[in-house]
């Protein structure tokens, strides 16, 4: 480093070694180089810290220059005093020069030069924060060398250049001129040039459609809606036809040809697959007869799952009223559901397999009518009960794996508890394989509990202490488990080891390891097939997440060829309701994938965390089904201990804003928290209470609480709040197809993503991105290529575009399932004339698909308040000003963007507003993975808070009310016109939503026409710059 550059204070490229510790975090990382989970110091914007800073703060320059280059001459009384209030001068001012000037090398700025023998005179000189000297005497050098750093301690305190405390202030303190330029600068709105051509168009259209500006959120009253009204028709729940009552000739007609179907079956599947709960049939069968609800508590292995819906059935039959058994029975995931269903149907044989059938999102086989086992999602059947909201046809409701608490279950558990008023003939069965089954018992009046026990072979178990002796490790250390805390840190490395230590000196049988997620389950596949190199013949390795097809995942309950090893990698999707017959041994991670969310901050944070106890237990006995088997617990026996009984339900942890929205399609008429206050555990009212302000601010409910038009419509779309309204804007935005393709992206990611692979995946979407600045365009250009190539029907074209662009085919196929689904919901919500228009680019729907800056509108304006604000210069919490680093503000407080965005590199931004769907809490950050630039235009014209206009009649700005994130200036006239055309754009969106889409009048047509011509001509603009 030169010696001039190294006295400018804003540089930053050197960290003094005395800051060293302090600053590592941050000053050994290139800017963009965190990866999540890694430490991130935290900051806050130039303009935030102001107000924090002390307000009698001197600018260091103009004080210290008056000093010049004069000698401070002092008596040696004066110097002593100096020496009394600065007893270590020396340190203080090597601290204070360091943290001012970020150099690790203070003799450039401070130099001692002593001369005389019994006398020693010593002349310090300054060259921070301006030329100065000072001299001292002494009779040894050590002693005026201190004087005299007194003396420029005592010099630099009269200058405000140390706090009261005598210590050095902090890095910006020092920087404040140009910390003060840097937040002047950010402060300042950004102008808006309007091309003279768009104005007058906005104006004549304003002129031919005058708006009343009072209102500038117009709402409009139901009784207005010109909405075709539902015939009064329900579904039925088990075929998803309109349900039309049985008569009764058809019923015994039918419950006869049951029975003697049923007599031709041949031998029972009882006496040639006995299972624990057989015995106990009559006992089950005769509690479900005379309550109508039981809580039947069955151990691992008792053959709850697949019996007890086949005796229901079985009874009925063998009494003659077949035709009336129509069980509906829900599992927890998709793969339960479709594998239960088919083992039951191998069971009842092939003259009965047409009565059971299954029906998960985006794939449904349904079972014949009476007579009916359905196995379904518990998503699906809360779908169902929207059509039929007493359950009307269905003879009993089987809820399986009742103890996971997941938040579907415990909605449907406060819907159940209401149907059975209306259909007091509904019989309903709650099965559990652990869990406080009381608490089940007492939710529902004090229902008896049926208790079957299972059978398990014996289990040995081991814990981390004993896998490491057998591996002839020490105690690894990423399984140290702090006294402070309960992080859990997994190595890949070790869990690979112990499976080939398992393969290679273990009983034969098949190995299920528990992972908590797809990463995970990713890196051990791919050590796993590294290490077995060319015997990978020898060995099945099949991992088991939802990214995976359903077809895929069946291959692991087929046993593998003699001398194959069978290896399954699954996360806790294979913990229930699925059987993997030749699992002998089982290696439990201890950890699982858990979704929390913060009120404070309002971000969710899917973390890592231990399982509990009941989990280790339903782990263990994955081993234990078919023959002996062993467990391999990977952390030590005292965490065992410290587990959580059970889990905390998942209600209590996740946002509510989409439980809030299904309580009011099913009842309307209760308040929020009325509904949720009948849960079994009723999340906080707090809690509850944001969600409600949430989905109030983005228009989906009323001051009363209701559903809003908008939030009937969205009530249709199976998917996130936010995300539904985007589609519904974009239905109305004719921008339908790109908006169907990034909500389905968002719900199911199409890159081939893993620990390994993780910087080609971002490079690829920044190659399919271009320069549109948005990673969700990047989704709609991968899903495109994707179509093309299928249809060009070329497999090897196929294969190499998911190659090269590192996309997962099966992810691709379902998305292409959801937009399909998202369709036909558009189509129920009288928002398209039929499904098949979505993906039309001929259809008006899709009019303007091809404008990027409207489609990232659209999709900021449904996601809106998810809104960021890119400013430039940010001041750490330990006081360090990086001018040339970025804050990103949002309304609830700052967040990092994480490297896999394209956007990080904030000096490439065009825009500085960003929108995002959702923020994740990751090792202290909050992290967005996902972003769109977007044009401040479209922030202003197209969400739906209100704003506040300044104007003094010659130049105006215009702001929102509900934050500071974005203020906008131009000429009065500017202003104006854009402040009623915001009015014209609410009012189309409104109108829309109070029509069927193919009935809106051909007038209404062409005048949104006009508008959406012009707000694309506006969004092409420039749209500001940093520093603007």
């Amino acid at each position: 480093m030169e010696p001039d550059d190294s006295i400018q204070p804003m540089e930053q490229g050197r960290v003094p070694k005395a800051m060293r510790r302090e600053e590592l975090e941050e000053g050994e990382l290139e800017e963009g180089e965190l990866e999540e989970g890694e430490l991130e110091e935290e900051a806050i914007d130039v303009s935030d810290y102001l107000p924090m800073a002390h307000q009698d703060a001197r600018t260091p320059g103009r004080d210290a220059s008056r000093g010049g280059s004069s000698i401070e001459m002092t008596d040696d009384n004066t110097a002593i005093r100096a020496l009394t209030q600065f007893p270590l001068p020396k340190n203080l001012l090597a601290q204070v020069i360091q943290i001012a000037t970020s150099s690790s090398t203070v003799k450039e700025y401070m130099q001692f030069r002593t001369v005389g023998t019994k006398t020693k005179i010593c002349k310090l000189t300054l060259r921070w924060p301006c030329p100065m000297t000072f001299a001292a005497k002494g009779r040894r050098k050590v002693e005026a060398e201190n004087k005299a750093a007194a003396l420029a301690c005592q010099k630099l305190k009269s200058l405000g250049l140390v706090d009261k405390n005598n210590n050095p202030l902090s890095h910006a303190m020092y920087n404040m001129t140009s910390l003060r330029e840097l937040g002047e600068n950010q402060r300042k709105p950004c102008h808006i040039k309007v091309p003279e051509a768009t104005l007058r168009k906005i104006e004549n259209y304003l002129n031919h459609y005058p708006v009343d500006i009072r209102e500038s959120r117009p709402r409009i009253a139901d009784d207005m809606m010109n909405l075709t009204k539902e015939s009064g028709a329900i579904s039925d729940a088990i075929t998803g036809k309109t349900y039309i009552p049985m008569l009764e000739a058809e019923e015994v007609r039918l419950s006869q040809n049951l029975l003697a179907l049923w007599k031709r079956r041949g031998a029972s599947w009882q006496e040639s697959h006995p299972l624990p709960v057989d015995p106990h049939k009559d006992t089950i069968l005769s509690a479900i007869e005379q309550n109508p609800v039981v809580v039947i508590a069955g151990d691992t292995g008792c053959g709850k799952t697949t019996r007890i819906p086949q005796l229901l059935l079985e009874h009925y039959i063998l009494e003659g009223r077949g035709a009336r058994c129509n069980v509906v029975i829900t599992q927890p995931r998709r793969i339960s559901a479709i594998s239960v269903a088919q083992r039951v149907a191998q069971e009842l044989g092939p003259n009965m397999r047409k009565n059971v059938g299954y029906q998960v999102r985006l794939e449904s086989k349904p079972p014949a009518r009476g007579g009916a086992l359905l196995f379904c999602t518990v998503g699906i059947l809360l779908r169902k009960l929207q059509g039929n909201p007493s359950l009307e046809g269905v003879s009993h409701v089987v809820v399986d794996e009742v103890h996971e608490r997941d938040v579907n279950t415990d909605f449907l558990l406060i819907l159940l508890k209401g149907i059975q008023k209306l259909n007091p003939d509904l019989r309903l069965v709650l099965m559990s394989a652990t869990g406080d089954n009381q608490r089940f018992s007492h939710y529902f009046g004090d229902c008896p509990v049926v208790k079957v026990p299972g059978f398990m072979y014996p289990v040995k178990e081991y814990y981390l202490e004993e896998i490491l002796a057998k591996l002839g490790r020490h105690r690894h250390r990423h399984y140290e488990i702090k006294q402070s805390d309960d992080e859990c840190v997994l190595d890949l490395d070790l869990i690979t080891d112990l499976v080939l230590q398992i393969d290679a000196h273990g009983e034969p049988g098949g190995i299920l390891c528990f992972l908590p997620g797809w990463q995970e389950i990713k890196g051990v596949q791919q050590r796993l097939l590294e290490m077995l190199g060319s015997q990978n013949s020898r060995y099945l390795v099949l991992p088991v997440h939802s990214n995976i097809p359903m077809m895929d995942q069946q291959n692991i309950f087929q046993r593998p060829p003699p001398g194959v090893r069978k290896i399954v990698l699954a996360t806790n999707i294979a913990e229930t309701s699925i059987t993997i017959n030749d699992i002998v041994h089982v290696v439990d991670s201890g950890t699982h994938k858990e979704e929390r969310y913060d009120l404070k901050t309002k971000v969710s944070c899917l973390e890592t965390v231990w399982v509990s106890k009941s989990n280790v237990v339903q782990r263990r006995g994955r081993a234990g089904r078919c023959q002996s088997g062993f467990a391999y617990h990977l952390f030590p026996r005292s965490r065992l201990d410290k587990m959580p009984t059970y889990q905390v339900p998942e209600i209590l942890r996740t946002p509510l804003e989409n439980l809030v929205v299904q309580a009011k399609i099913h009842m309307p008429e209760k308040t929020a928290v009325e509904f949720l206050s009948k849960a079994l555990d009723s999340p906080d009212i707090k809690a509850v209470d944001e969600a409600v302000i949430l989905l109030q601010e983005i228009g989906v409910l009323d001051q009363r609480e209701a559903l809003t038009t908008l939030g009937k419509r969205l009530a249709q779309i199976s998917t996130d709040p936010r995300l539904a309204k985007a589609i519904v804007l974009a239905s109305i935005y004719r921008c339908l197809h790109p908006l169907l393709v990034i909500v389905s992206c968002l719900t199911r990611d199409p890159f081939s993503s893993s620990l390994q692979n993780r910087a080609e995946v971002d490079k690829a979407k920044a190659v399919l991105s271009r320069e549109s600045g948005s990673d969700h365009l990047a989704f709609v250009r991968a899903v495109a290529g994707w179509e093309e190539v299928l249809r060009r029907r070329d497999s090897r074209a196929r294969d190499n575009y998911l190659q090269d662009y590192y996309l997962y085919g099966p992810s691709l196929r379902f998305i292409n399932g959801l937009v399909k689904q998202f369709s036909e919901n558009l189509y129920e919500a009288f928002l398209v004339s039929s499904p098949s228009d979505c993906t039309m680019p001929s259809s008006v729907c899709n009019q303007y698909s091809e404008e990027e800056e409207l489609v990232k509108g659209v999709l900021m304006a449904g996601l809106y308040p998810n809104l960021i604000q890119v400013r430039q210069g940010k001041v750490t919490r330990q006081g360090k000003f990086k001018p040339n680093s970025y804050a990103y503000r949002t309304k609830a407080g700052t967040v990092l963007l994480h490297k896999s965005t394209i956007n990080r590199e904030a000096s490439k931004l065009y825009s500085r507003w960003l929108t995002y769907f959702m923020a994740v809490k990751s090792n202290g950050g909050v992290f967005v993975r996902d972003s769109s630039q977007v044009h401040p235009l479209a922030v202003l014209l197209m969400t739906d808070t209100d704003i506040h206009v300044r104007d003094d009649g010659w130049r105006a700005t215009v702001s929102l009310t509900d934050s500071d994130l974005l203020v906008l200036e131009g000429d009065s006239y500017t202003i104006r016109l854009l402040r009623d055309f915001r009015v014209s754009l609410s009012k189309m969106v409104e109108t829309c939503l109070c029509y069927e889409m193919a009935a809106i009048p051909g007038d209404l047509h062409h005048q949104h026409s006009q508008l959406l011509d012009i707000l694309v001509d506006l969004l092409k603009g420039p749209p500001g710059s940093f520093g603007s």
